[in-house]
C-alpha cells in the first residue's frame, strides 16, 4: 500500500527535475507507516511547531539615580513605577528592569497601531512630552533590546535570525556584568559581543560562569526569559462636590454614605479589604481638614466603615463649612473569609468581628494612642519585656492570639503584677520590708541582665503584703541597697 498525494499539473511540472539537475535522495521511511515514494511531496497538513516570537521595547532613563538605601533593598526607584503607568497605555505587559529601565512587550499591541515603527515613535514621543531623555530599542529578545538601548543604539529588529549580526558591534560593557567578568574579557582582548559569540560555549562557561552563557542565549533568541509584569497599586479615591456648603457634622456623615457605598463595592469586586481610610474635607478658604480612620482588622463592609466614620466625625470640629470631600483608601489587602457557624452564638463568644468593632469604636472616640495592645518581648527586665502594638490579633472565637515573641519567653513560676509602673518608685523608708511590717510572700527573685545595651540591672524582687492587704512587687537594687516599688497586684 502506498500513500498517494494528488498534485496539480502545473505544480508537478514545476517540481519535475531537469536532466542536468542532481538527483534528489528518497525520503527516509516513517516508523510504523508505509514508505513514501521519492516523487511524492511532503504533506502540508503537518507543519513544524514554532515558538511565538515576541517583540520587546526597552527604554533606559539615564536621569534616574538610585539612592543607596533603595539600591541595597533591591526595590525599583519610585520614578519607574510612575513611568510604568504611562507605559501601560500602550501595552498591558510592562516589566521593571532596575535600576533605570523598562521592558514592554509590544507584539500584542501592533494591531492597535499602524506599524512597529509607528508604535516606536509614539512611545518615544510620550517620554519627550514628559521632558525625559531616553534611549530605546526594539528586538525579539529582552536582553537584546536592553543592551541596544543602554549604548544608545536605536535598533528596530524584527526577526530573531538577525539578532546575532545586529548585536555583534555592541561593546561587552552593555551587558552590565560584574567587574571581574569584564576584566577577564579585556585580558582576552574581547571588546565586542561578536567576538564573544564566536568563542566556544564550554570555555565561556568555565571562564565566565553558566549565567553569562545563559544571558548570551537569551540575547540571541535561543532561550526565552520570563518576565514579571508590573501591577499598579490599587486604591480607592473619589471626590464629591456638594451643591451647598455643609456646616453640620450629622449632615456631613449622611453625605458620606454614597461614597462609602461605592468604596465598599470597589473592595467587594476585588475581594479585598482595607485597614485605613483618609477623608479630606475641603473648605472655601484655608487648608483641608484631614480625618484619618484606623481599623482594628481588615474589612470591606460598608456598615463597619460607616460606624467608625460616624464615631470619628463626632469628635471633629469644623473650622469652616465643607464644600467638597475626598475619600482615599489605604493599601488593599486580601480579604480572608471565614465560615460561619449556625450555632456560633450559642454558648460561645461573639467572635473576632465584635471585638474588632469594639476596639475601633473606642479608638474613634478616645484616639488612636489611647487604645492599644501589649506584646511580649523575650527580655528578663520587666520594663523591657513588653511593647505597645496597634494590631489586634484574635482567633476565630474572639480570644487574643499570643504572638511569636510571647511564645519564646520562658515560663516563670514567680508571679507578675498586672499594674507595672513606667519607672520604679523609690521608697522613702530605706528599711527592709520585714521591719516595715510587710509580710514577705515570694522571693527573692534575682534579675541581672541588660549589660550589652548599657541599661543593665541587678535587682532582687519580692512579693510582699502590706498592712492594708495590698500586694506589692518591690525590689532591692544590689549596688545601692535601695528599695523600689515596681508594680501592684490587682
Amino acid at each position: 500500500m502506498f500513500a498517494v498525494a494528488e498534485v496539480p499539473p502545473a505544480l508537478a511540472a514545476a517540481a519535475a527535475p531537469t536532466p542536468a539537475a542532481a538527483p534528489v535522495p528518497a525520503a527516509a521511511p516513517v516508523p510504523a507507516a508505509a514508505p513514501v515514494p521519492a516523487a511524492a511531496p511532503v504533506p502540508a497538513a503537518a507543519p513544524v511547531p514554532t515558538r511565538r516570537t515576541r517583540l520587546w521595547y526597552a527604554v533606559v532613563f539615564p536621569h534616574l539615580l538610585v539612592p543607596p538605601s533603595t539600591a541595597a533593598a533591591g526595590a525599583p526607584p519610585p520614578g519607574l513605577e510612575v513611568l510604568c503607568l504611562h507605559a501601560q497605555s500602550f501595552t498591558s505587559c510592562v516589566s521593571i528592569e532596575p535600576p533605570n529601565a523598562l521592558l514592554l512587550e509590544v507584539k500584542g499591541s501592533l494591531r492597535l497601531f499602524e506599524s512597529l515603527e509607528h508604535l516606536h515613535g509614539l512611545l518615544d514621543a510620550r517620554w519627550q512630552s514628559l521632558g525625559i531623555t531616553t534611549h530605546s530599542a526594539i528586538a525579539p529578545s529582552t536582553l537584546a533590546a536592553l543592551w541596544c538601548a543602554r549604548v544608545g543604539f536605536s535598533a528596530c529588529i524584527h526577526e530573531p535570525t538577525l539578532l546575532a549580526s545586529r548585536l555583534a558591534s555592541l561593546p561587552v560593557a552593555c551587558t552590565v556584568w560584574d567587574a571581574e567578568r569584564l576584566r577577564s574579557l579585556r585580558s582576552m582582548g574581547i571588546t565586542r559581543l561578536g567576538e564573544l559569540l564566536r568563542l566556544p560555549r564550554a570555555g565561556l562557561a568555565r571562564r565566565l560562569g553558566v549565567a553569562a552563557v545563559r544571558d548570551l542565549d537569551i540575547a540571541t533568541g535561543r532561550e526565552a526569559e520570563p518576565r514579571r509584569a508590573f501591577v499598579a497599586r490599587q486604591r480607592f479615591r473619589e471626590r464629591m462636590d456638594f451643591e451647598a456648603e455643609i456646616e453640620n457634622v450629622a449632615y456631613l456623615e449622611r453625605a458620606c454614605e454614597p461614597v462609602l457605598g461605592r468604596c465598599a463595592r470597589f473592595l467587594r469586586e476585588r475581594q479585598a479589604g482595607v485597614q485605613a481610610l483618609q477623608l479630606r474635607l475641603r473648605h472655601r478658604d484655608g487648608p483641608a481638614t484631614l480625618v484619618r480612620l484606623g481599623l482594628a482588622g481588615i474589612t470591606g463592609e460598608q456598615r463597619r466603615l460607616a460606624d467608625v466614620l460616624g464615631e470619628r466625625l463626632a469628635r471633629v470640629e469644623l473650622p469652616a463649612p465643607v464644600r467638597a470631600l475626598e475619600l482615599v483608601s489605604g493599601r488593599l489587602q486580601p480579604l480572608s473569609a471565614a465560615s460561619l457557624d449556625v450555632f456560633g452564638a450559642c454558648g460561645r463568644g461573639a467572635g473576632p468581628d465584635t471585638a474588632q468593632r469594639l476596639v475601633e469604636r473606642l479608638r474613634a472616640r478616645l484616639g488612636e494612642s489611647a487604645v492599644y495592645g501589649v506584646a511580649a518581648i523575650p527580655d528578663h527586665r520587666p520594663e523591657a519585656a513588653w511593647r505597645r502594638v496597634q494590631e489586634l490579633l484574635l482567633d476565630p472565637d474572639g480570644a487574643p492570639l499570643a504572638n511569636a515573641a510571647a511564645a519564646a519567653v520562658p515560663w516563670d513560676p514567680m508571679p507578675r503584677p498586672l499594674w507595672l509602673f513606667d519607672m520604679p518608685v523609690l521608697l522613702a523608708d530605706a528599711k527592709s520590708p520585714q521591719r516595715q511590717g510587710w509580710v514577705l510572700e515570694h522571693g527573692p527573685e534575682r534579675i541581672e541582665s541588660g549589660w550589652w545595651d548599657g541599661k543593665g540591672v541587678a535587682r532582687d524582687y519580692y512579693c510582699v503584703r502590706e498592712g492594708h492587704g495590698g500586694k506589692l512587687w518591690i525590689f532591692q537594687e544590689r549596688r545601692t541597697k535601695s528599695w523600689y516599688l515596681h508594680g501592684v497586684f490587682a
